[in-house]
């Protein structure tokens, strides 16, 4: 736990030795003597140490030991950075990763293309997905598979976790099991030391760095019901954690950006999903509570990100807003907001507006489930969510980098690689009026499945540039509709699909004018 003015240090001493008392030399140069001192006489094998009155933004070199032993550092690689002034719009740069603690060799690659892309820069914010250590969350596979792997990286970078189902022990239901080796390993503001809302619970909980809120979560949490006569099963998450989310997220209106996290997605097609689990009927309740109790208050109060674990996979959506509350996932032409695939690269970046008829409208869903083993096509979901842009069994883990009114994701696979990108960019208001009025109305598309013709059909309001795409489901224009004037008025334009060389399977068309994008859903025979 870090914050502008504070950092808290934890580690273990031999417990087969005699317990000893506790200090940490600390300051912003490498050398001991001109460092200041804090002790802790307790004697114990699980050392933490707060410390205080730092100063925000800035680098301190420390060594920990006890009062007659300097055990390790100090060295250029033991270092912290204090948080910067709550609300600074400086470059924020975070490590997620999910589902990673097996301590094998996908692990390692992960850990190594992470590595390579960061090419020696600073991480600000390390969030864990869920699943940090396998099978059962043990005080052992936490040592073995978390803090023996990323030594480096533990030792200059804060970190922020959520817990998933194995750390709560491998057996559903999870409530029944403790998870006492993660509570005690990790330190969480429960009273809102590093910002938001108090939570009184280290399972969930709130933060800021910089101009980004950050909400952890816990899926975990919750109770269920059997009804024996009509054979169900009923999830319900702790309304106490539902109460203080609707309280974190009115009390951070403020906030440029608002990243969720927590273990079980909202949203997934891999080796797992909300719709009916193949793992585990529970397991589909789990998820599916999660997006129909949480995800709604969440974008009532305009998340931009939600990052999840637990399915196998990386996956990542579309721009979309208010698919929840039924048995499955609505159609995407009804909840997308933006259809194309959110790349900087390729020109198609998100944009986030502040007003007119898609005020603060506007989330990104990721699954990064592979930073140590994915699952595969062949016995498996076929990663083929309606709203998910990107869908692959690929090992990797995701970095982010927020500066100023701009976010950015990278999927990095085990090479360094970019494997997926996406930027959300918080647009603003318009200078016109007319930017933000709805100026299509009534799309629809005839015939809907269709062949090789089809006909778009639309009400113009207003005098505006049309533009109609046809867009494949890994977010690729395909194929395009030429309007034939940009008057006000019923239009109908007709386009060859065959002719376009466009094969069957699902599409969008995506019809554009200013600020506005309306989606429908088809497919071709």
């Amino acid at each position: 736990m870090g914050t502008t003015s504070s950092m808290v240090i934890h580690w273990r001493t031999d417990s087969t030795l005699i317990p000893v008392d506790t200090r940490v030399w600390y300051g912003t140069v490498l050398d001991t003597s001109q460092m200041i001192v804090i002790d802790d006489p307790t004697l114990t094998y699980d050392h933490v140490i707060h410390l205080s009155s730092l100063s925000a933004t800035t680098k301190y070199f420390y060594a920990i030991g006890t009062s007659n032993h300097l055990l390790h550092g100090p060295d250029s690689n033991l270092y912290f950075k204090t948080s910067p002034p709550i609300g600074a719009k400086e470059l924020v740069r975070i490590w997620a990763i999910g589902d990673f603690g097996e301590g094998n060799t996908g692990q390692l690659a992960v850990r190594d293309g992470y590595k390579a892309f960061l090419n020696k820069r600073h991480t600000d914010v390390w969030l864990f997905l869920g699943d940090n250590a396998y099978d059962d969350g043990r005080d052992t596979e936490y040592q073995s598979y978390v803090f023996d792997i990323y030594p480096e990286v533990f030792q200059n970078t804060v970190v922020w976790p959520t817990p998933g189902n194995h750390d709560y022990g491998s057996n559903y239901p999870v409530i029944s099991l403790g998870a006492d080796p993660y509570f005690n390993i990790f330190s969480m503001p429960t009273n809102a030391e590093a910002g938001g809302f108090p939570s009184g619970n280290e399972g969930y909980y709130s933060f800021d760095y910089g101009n980004v809120h950050f909400i952890s979560l816990n899926s975990e949490d919750y109770v269920y019901s059997i009804d024996i006569i009509n054979q169900s099963i009923d999830i319900d998450h702790n309304p106490s954690m539902v109460t203080w989310l609707e309280n974190d997220l009115a009390a951070n209106t403020n906030k440029d950006w608002i990243i969720a996290y927590w273990h079980q997605p909202p949203y997934s097609r891999g080796t797992h999903t909300e719709t009916n689990s193949a793992w585990s009927y529970v397991d589909g309740l789990i998820m599916r509570t999660m997006r129909d109790e949480i995800v709604p208050i969440l974008e009532a109060g305009g998340v931009d990100l939600v990052l999840s674990g637990h399915s196998h996979s990386y996956e990542r959506s579309f721009y979309v807003h208010g698919n929840y509350g039924s048995s499955s996932p609505y159609a995407p032409d009804s909840t997308m907001v933006d259809g194309s695939t959110g790349s900087a690269v390729a020109g198609t970046p998100y944009i986030k507006l502040s007003s007119g008829i898609h005020a603060n409208k506007g989330t990104v869903y990721s699954v990064v489930g592979s930073s140590s083993k994915t699952g595969n096509l062949s016995s498996d979901y076929q990663l083929d969510h309606p709203l998910m842009c990107k869908g692959a069994y690929e090992l990797g883990s995701l970095v982010l980098e927020v500066e100023d009114n701009t976010l950015t994701g990278f999927f990095i696979d085990t090479t360094g690689n970019v494997f997926d990108d996406f930027s959300i960019i918080k647009g603003g208001t318009a200078g016109h009026n007319d930017d933000f009025k709805a100026s299509i109305v009534n799309l629809s598309i005839h015939p809907n499945p269709f062949t090789n013709k089809i006909i778009v059909s639309y009400d113009q309001l207003i005098n505006a540039k049309i533009t109609i795409n046809i867009v494949n489901m890994q977010g690729q224009i395909v194929g395009g509709v030429l309007p034939n004037n940009h008057n006000p008025g019923k239009h109908y334009l007709e386009t060859d699909t065959g002719q376009l060389g466009i094969k069957p399977g699902n599409y969008i068309i995506q019809v554009k004018s200013n600020h506005q994008l309306l989606n429908q859903w088809t497919i071709k025979l």
